[in-house]
């Protein structure tokens, strides 16, 4: 539980396209957790310098989730989904120590 108490979790699964990653440079390929605590307390510094899971996520957006955000819990630590990043944000973003590679894949309720 320690790994992802206040680390966003990427998922290696490629699905599609969610919309352009939040760097601007490519597409955002990978789903993402992010920790509910980045909302209600403080994130890492490196996330909005890095725009870190802030691209216009096509599912979040569109509306194709009830919520267009939704809660998801994972080992008793609160995340938030429907938001991804490109794979050159989500290495840089592990090697930085605020994300972590799940070692499961994305989960069907979410999907």
């Amino acid at each position: 539980m320690a790994e992802y108490s206040c680390k966003a979790v990427i998922f290696r699964d490629l699905e599609d396209v969610y919309g352009p990653c939040g760097c601007g440079k490519t597409l955002a390929t990978l789903p993402v957790l992010l920790p509910r605590s980045w909302l209600m307390e403080e994130k890492p510094a490196e996330v909005d310098e890095h725009d870190f899971g802030l691209g216009p996520d096509f599912r979040r957006i569109s509306g194709f989730s009830c919520n267009q955000v939704l809660e998801y819990e994972v080992e008793g630590v609160e995340f938030l989904a429907n938001f991804s990043c490109c794979p050159e944000c989500a290495e840089r973003a592990v090697e930085c120590g605020y994300a972590v590679w799940s070692e499961k894949k994305y989960p069907m309720i979410l999907r």
